[in-house]
């Protein structure tokens, strides 16, 4: 049986168009909510239609580190896993992700497993931006 870290493993590669692993990894009450747009996505059916018709087509993601509690080399098709971290039910993800429009973007999803599948997630999305020239003396730039 795998541990409720492999089961966000295996989410987060499967992400963004693996939709059969996708399918098998969610929990039949699967609920999404996009606080952002103020959207609600009830069902793993309506969550792969969405993705099944997101306009344009999945970019090619970087290799980045993942930090945890043990470092690890991810490479996904347009999403790159940054961190996974959590215990018990309850995780966070970082991801970052090129849309197919070539802009960059932060991805945080805080999920919920039950029955070892995802069950709930809570996704913010975060487009990169410059930093303002106001403060400057007081950061270091990445």
């Amino acid at each position: 049986m795998p541990t409720n870290l492999e089961i966000l493993e295996a989410y987060s590669n499967a992400l963004p168009d693996d939709l059969d692993a996708l399918d098998a990894l969610r929990h039949p009450d699967y609920v999404e909510e996009w606080p952002q747009s103020g959207e609600t996505i009830r069902s793993k059916a309506n969550m792969r239609s969405i993705q099944e018709h997101y306009p344009g087509t999945p970019s090619q993601g970087s290799t980045l580190r993942v930090v945890g509690s043990e470092d690890r080399w991810v490479v996904s098709p347009s999403y790159t896993v940054l961190r996974i971290e959590g215990t018990g039910d309850v995780y966070t993800c970082l991801w970052r992700a090129k849309y197919p429009d070539d802009s960059w973007w932060h991805i945080v999803s805080i999920i919920e497993l039950k029955d070892k599948k995802v069950w709930r997630a809570c996704t913010i999305f975060a487009q990169d931006f410059e930093a303002p020239a106001w403060r400057a003396a007081w950061v270091e730039r990445g």
